[in-house]
């Protein structure tokens, strides 16, 4: 047990300093399009119950340096109780660009969000289509950044999703992205992406239409994932996006259950797609589970482990920090928290079994 767990953080650990060095020697940029040159475009917007959020969500949207008379807004209302219809009703009657489509529910067999997208770019007009989801909002050159990308050849892009920072829970939330992102900007400029972000991506739809699209899917709440891997499959090209002017911003899960049910999301996205690297994934997130193990075989082991799960997130969060341009740096603390969330949110997977999106449940 001991060579075990030496071998593999051993291993783990020389792998997350290669990635390190390849994030900051590989780091893949897109040239900014022109505004001469910027196409016509159509921005998918998912909402269920978002009167809290749709608003900031869609000012931000029309604030944006990209013309406005260049994007349909497509805004998904996903058979809301709240007051989303109304927001978006307002929002169309004073903005040409803004439609509202009503959602059906599970039309096509298809469930959660792959419903409401596969609903909007049924009746989208433009090639270059960009998701975001109404609880974002985005920065002013977000749209331009993800349009460049398009424009320059990948037919896939996910962008760079930031957690909005209000308290200390926050501030865990947006340096457990900023590492997250990390690891798959690397994967993604030394191989390809390994993941995506369904809150924050962009498509060209005729390779969108060639992959079959969501209705190729069936009924499935990883999406995402699900859409990225055919697109790869099929030979078209993808990428991650991280630019210091071209984010989104995301809110902060603040109550327990929701970050948990969050991350039981995400772990599922990766055991569903992805369950060869999702072993080794296992042992870098669930490192403190690990580390209190050692402490019970070996100290020198434990030390081993503890130095893993603490020096790989500092020079992430680091070398992350310094290519954005923000602030802030992962102490001790926060690698402990996180890796403790992602154990609960494995356990509540294996025994729960069941995911809530917006409210609802697949298994």
């Amino acid at each position: 047990m001991i060579t075990f767990f030496i071998v593999i953080y051993g291993v783990l650990f020389l792998v997350e300093l290669f990635l390190v060095l390849s994030f900051w020697f590989r780091f893949k940029k897109v040239p900014i399009i022109s505004a001469d040159n910027l196409p016509y475009i159509t921005v998918l917007v998912c909402a269920r119950d978002e009167e809290g959020n749709l608003e900031g969500c869609l000012n931000s949207i029309l604030a944006s340096d990209y013309p406005i008379e260049k994007m349909e807004i497509l805004v998904g209302n996903d058979n809301s109780e709240d007051s989303t219809p109304e927001i978006v009703a307002a929002f169309a009657s004073k903005y040409s660009s803004v439609k509202g489509v009503e959602i059906q529910h599970e039309k096509d067999g298809l469930i959660a969000k792959a419903n409401v997208l596969n609903q909007l770019i049924d009746q989208s007009s433009h090639q270059f289509q960009v998701i975001i989801d109404a609880d974002m909002e985005v920065a002013s050159s977000w749209l331009k950044t993800m349009v460049s990308a398009l424009d320059a050849g990948y037919d896939m892009v996910s962008g760079y999703t930031r957690v909005k920072r209000s308290n200390w829970l926050a501030n865990l939330q947006f340096m457990d992205w900023q590492t997250v992102l990390h690891t798959m900007k690397s994967m993604a400029d030394l191989i390809r992406p390994i993941s995506i972000l369904g809150n924050n991506m962009a498509f060209n739809k005729l390779a969108y239409d060639k992959v079959g699209g969501f209705i190729g899917l069936g009924p499935t709440d990883v999406e995402d994932l699900g859409i990225l891997q055919r697109f790869q499959k099929s030979g078209f090209k993808t990428i991650q996006l991280v630019e210091q002017k071209g984010y989104a911003e995301t809110k902060p899960q603040l109550a327990f259950n929701e970050l948990l049910t969050q991350r039981c999301r995400w772990m599922n996205g990766v055991f569903t797609h992805h369950f060869i690297l999702g072993i080794p994934a296992l042992f870098a997130r669930l490192w403190v589970v690990f580390f209190a193990i050692s402490l019970f075989l070996s100290s020198e082991v434990a030390f081993i482990i503890l130095a893993y799960g603490l020096v790989t997130s500092w020079l992430k969060s680091r070398t992350m920090t310094i290519k954005t341009k923000s602030s802030g740096l992962i102490f001790i603390i926060e690698p402990i928290i996180i890796s403790l969330l992602d154990t609960l949110a494995l356990l509540r997977l294996i025994f729960i079994g069941k995911v809530s999106w917006k409210g609802r449940k697949h298994s």
